[in-house]
């Protein structure tokens, strides 16, 4: 009987451990991995087929540098924010005047500050035809 009620009882001590660690591991993704708090900046056609999307962080104050988001995608009718804030930023930098041009499906993108996020592809899809263009950055830092 005694073994009874201790198997409960560390049954019970277990379970509500691991419900601690799920809870815990949700808020978590939620705080740090949440859709961010941007708005849209600028909007620009590439190519024929392929739009710019600069996003720029409301969050923050004083203490906290410009973050803008860059993003590739085809025309988005109406407000883009609710599409793009699925998709992820091909360029993450702090400042929102990179030149960017395009051929074909070559995208060069070039500025002057900090990079803190870049990878040289981007997928979307654009009249039912999907687009991975290739990305080429260049950037000079600031000193």
């Amino acid at each position: 009987m005694q073994n009874n009620a201790l198997i409960k009882r560390l049954h019970m001590a277990l379970t509500g451990i691991l419900l601690v660690l799920v809870a815990g591991y949700a808020l978590y993704q939620f705080v740090f991995n949440g859709a961010p708090d941007d708005a849209l900046y600028a909007q620009q056609r590439i190519t024929e087929s392929t739009f710019l999307y600069v996003t720029k962080y409301q969050g923050g104050g004083a203490t906290v540098s410009e973050v803008y988001r860059y993003y590739l995608d085809s025309d988005l009718p109406g407000d883009p924010m609710t599409h793009l804030k699925e998709r992820a930023p091909f360029l993450v930098t702090d400042v929102g005047n990179a030149k960017v041009s395009g051929y074909g499906d070559h995208i060069n993108v070039v500025l002057t500050g900090r990079v803190y996020a870049f990878t040289n592809s981007s997928l979307f899809y654009a009249g039912g035809a999907a687009v991975m263009p290739v990305i080429t950055l260049t950037a000079q830092g600031v000193r």
